[in-house]
């Protein structure tokens, strides 16, 4: 077996203390193969913060025998009892390991025969899969594909150069039948790369938290009549710009500022309603009613609602205009609509 410490710089805002977030101990499994019945792990990877540091410890089998891969099983646990309570100071991060990671160590343990080192360590009951945060927000990406590589890289990761997938795997059988130094740096850069990517991207987090209350509003206004301005201050760092557009509404965001524009008809805003399948829809009045009051009206009057058409209208009067609490309500609501908040 093979043991590689590393020290790299943490490229993370000092400041950066998501919810709940203890010290992460990022963590990332190398195997043979895609199905742990027929396949091993070969490499366990996981970085852990030392103030602006990310330090780096993997554990690479020397041997494609089930000795070798039980030798990495049991280094890595050695390694996790070394800690101090690590249940209580370290949260585990992963990229795809509920799917993948996680589920393949345990399967593994249990044909080695013995304990999965992380939920031993109480690890696995609070683990963040951030591949999971990264597909909900999805629509906000503008990356080609949701790999771990491609989030680094838009918010300025350097570039993959260890190969990946089957080329990965050919490097380690190289280095098994030829002990070369040369594929044997290239199995732990590709880790290291990894685990860099996934401390990065947990800035992505920060939007979470935006988006579920963490700004305050420094201005409104009306433009041009019938569009209504929100100027709002980020409480937490958003590392990108983006734009993002749905139900007429439109939002750019800065690291700095975030600027909502909301339609407006008449003086009036739209309340999107969340719950559309209690209501029915008025086209000719342009609003929906609870679905308890549509017996009292002529069935040809109206229609089943959708997500896009329930809603009521209210005055830009001075209740709103003068409450930042219904403000931040009616964002909340937008965001609810945009499927980021909650």
């Amino acid at each position: 077996m093979k043991t590689h410490k590393t020290t790299l710089k943490n490229t993370l805002p000092p400041d950066f203390n998501p919810a709940n977030a203890g010290t992460p101990l990022l963590f990332d499994i190398e195997t043979t193969g895609l199905t742990p019945d027929l396949s091993a792990i070969f490499m366990i990877g996981c970085g852990y913060i030392a103030g602006d540091r990310l330090e780096v410890i993997q554990w690479l089998s020397d041997s494609t025998e089930l000795c070798g891969e039980l030798e990495v099983l049991r280094a890595f646990s050695d390694w996790l009892e070394s800690q101090e309570t690590p249940d209580s100071s370290f949260r585990l991060i992963t990229y795809n390991g509920h799917n993948f990671d996680l589920p393949f160590l345990q399967s593994r343990c249990d044909q080695c025969g013995i304990l999965n080192p992380l939920s031993a360590a109480g690890l696995t009951k609070n683990a963040a899969d951030l591949y999971r945060f990264v597909r909900n927000y999805k629509p906000l990406w503008p990356v080609p594909d949701l790999k771990l590589k491609s989030m680094a890289s838009w918010l300025g990761g350097g570039a993959a150069s260890a190969p990946e997938g089957r080329r990965l795997i050919r490097a380690y059988h190289d280095y098994i039948r030829t002990k070369d130094s040369k594929y044997l740096e290239l199995l732990f850069l590709h880790n290291t790369q990894d685990l860099s990517s996934l401390n990065l991207i947990r800035i992505l987090c920060n939007y979470s938290a935006f988006f579920n209350g963490a700004f305050r509003i420094a201005g409104t206004g009306v433009l041009k009549k019938d569009i209504f301005e929100f100027i709002i201050t980020p409480e937490v760092c958003l590392p990108k710009s983006l734009s993002y557009e749905a139900f007429d509404f439109h939002m750019d965001m800065t690291p700095s500022e975030v600027r909502i524009l909301a339609p407006v008809c008449q003086g009036k805003l739209r309340y999107y309603h969340e719950d559309f399948k209690n209501y029915v829809y008025l086209p000719e009045e342009d609003y929906v009613i609870p679905k308890s009051m549509a017996s009292y009206i002529d069935r040809n009057h109206w229609i089943k609602t959708s997500r896009e058409n329930c809603y009521t209208w209210f005055s830009l009067d001075h209740n709103f205009m003068n409450s930042t609490e219904n403000q931040k309500n009616y964002l909340s609501m937008i965001f609810r609509l945009f499927g980021f908040s909650g």
